[in-house]
């Protein structure tokens, strides 16, 4: 199934997509995390801001450094409520301070979206203050339990909805969170990278299963951004050499957000949460076999509240 607008496609830009959905954008409220300059959370907070939305809260390790989003969305329009949020997603208790300023200062109206998109990406085996490797922290359980904990924000909302940034690396993974640690396997940062990456497509069929609309997604191979920046360099131009051999688009960051803009607003893919997009489309039959893998999504969950300490029921 296609979204409403068929011509959407790799070479989408950010605000096109904005432009497409009006009415789904102005007057409301949207979460991003990661919102680096030059990063994926940035550009969609810059395109959201065209559509005018009643307020965009940024959420991420170093609020000093998103000083230039926040004045791309003032001079874009003045009128946006712009809020700033200080949470480091290696350290849980970050997470849980953060969420609870969140949850006091958003209490009257709530969170219509929550755009997750802060990561990091080949970085060598190293472990958080939680004792969990930095990827898997990072990309995946820091933003379970900040969603989790501002899920009574989101039931505020009329239209809710949860879009969660993954990567093609998750048709790499094996669906098996057992060795989540990789206590007794060779680590390597692709897969660590790569299980993050998985978990949030499984993440995202989590929370479509307790009806919170949600969707995982693959943004494409985005030129220009901070991502890589702790990667060697040696192993950054493998991975784009790889990239090209398997045929993926190469987008500059103008379009590296429309994918994660049509999870966000588009309301024909409503019906079909839980699912995967790729270049602005629902992905029909995603690849590799650990987003096929039975069970695997329940099992992340369950590791999931076991690793945060807390159990979540809506």
């Amino acid at each position: 199934m296609s979204t409403t607008h068929e011509e959407f496609g790799p070479a989408t830009f950010n605000d096109d997509v904005v432009t497409a959905f009006p009415d789904r954008v102005k007057g409301r409220i949207f979460l991003v995390t990661g919102p680096t300059p030059n990063g994926l959370g940035d550009a969609a907070a810059r395109a959201l801001a065209r559509g005018h939305p009643a307020t965009i809260l940024l959420v991420g390790r170093s609020p000093a450094k998103y000083a230039p989003v926040v004045d791309a969305i003032k001079a874009i329009d003045s009128n946006i409520v712009v809020r700033v949020y200080g949470i480091d997603f290696n350290s849980l208790a970050s997470v849980r301070s953060g969420a609870q300023t969140i949850l006091k200062e958003n209490e009257e109206k709530g969170i219509d979206v929550i755009i997750n998109s802060a990561g990091v990406m080949g970085i060598g085996l190293r472990y958080t203050v939680d004792d969990i490797e930095e990827h898997f922290q990072t990309n995946h359980v820091g933003h379970f339990l900040l969603t989790n904990l501002l899920v009574p924000l989101l039931k505020k909302s009329s239209e809710p909805r949860v879009v969660n940034v993954s990567s093609g690396a998750y048709a790499m993974a094996s669906g098996d969170y057992s060795d989540y640690n990789f206590k007794s396997r060779e680590y390597t940062w692709f897969a660590g990278y790569g299980q993050s990456k998985l978990a949030n497509v499984h993440f995202s069929q989590g929370l479509a299963k307790r009806g919170i609309p949600s969707f995982s997604l693959h943004p494409g191979v985005i030129t220009g951004t901070s991502l890589d920046r702790e990667m060697p360099r040696d192993q950054f131009e493998r991975l784009l050499d790889m990239s090209r051999e398997r045929g993926m688009v190469f987008k500059e960051l103008s379009q590296g957000a429309s994918t994660t803009l049509v999870a966000a607003l588009d309301p024909k893919i409503a019906p079909l949460s839980g699912g995967v997009l790729q270049d602005c489309q629902i992905v029909a039959n995603p690849p590799g076999e650990g987003v096929k893998k039975a069970g695997a999504a329940e099992e992340l969950w369950k590791l999931s509240e076991k690793l945060v300490g807390q159990e979540f029921a809506f």
